[in-house]
């Protein structure tokens, strides 16, 4: 059962390098980021433009599954990939297109089923509701 509303969450980035930085949240594994190398950096760490696509597949797999409870639709095995074009546009540089392709399998009396929730994930998910939203920015700066 999910706790009880607001939520909250927090993240912090530590820099590593001139290049990359460590992003932590609690107990859970550091990840190194940093650009990617279609903006002059590494693909040896997670870009933003990997982490938002991989978030995106997250809560996409998440909301399904949660979908998936009430009628004990089960797959026996469920994957998503996810692409994303990147161009400028008239207000910045920006994704153009994103597409998360499911691959579900279930059993045969399930599948329009299980089609019908597919689609119900992506209207629910969190971080596909989220990607217009403009972000607040808390700046702190010290001198040092």
């Amino acid at each position: 059962m999910p706790h009880p509303f607001p939520h909250r969450y927090v993240c912090e980035l530590e820099v590593k390098d001139a290049a990359s930085s460590w992003l932590k949240a609690g107990p859970r594994p550091p990840l190194l980021g940093g650009n990617p190398p279609e903006f002059d950096g590494s693909d040896a760490w997670w870009s933003p433009e990997h982490l938002l696509l991989s978030a995106l597949q997250i809560c996409f797999r998440g909301t399904f599954t949660a979908l998936c409870a009430k009628p004990g639709i089960k797959p026996t095995s469920f994957a998503t990939r996810a692409e994303a074009v990147l161009e400028k546009g008239p207000t910045g540089i920006v994704f153009t297109s994103i597409q998360i392709t499911a691959m579900a399998t279930v059993p045969a009396s399930q599948v329009e089923a299980t089609r019908e929730l597919l689609a119900k994930a992506k209207k629910y998910c969190i971080v596909s509701n989220q990607l217009q939203t403009e972000p607040t920015l808390v700046a702190e700066v010290t001198a040092g």
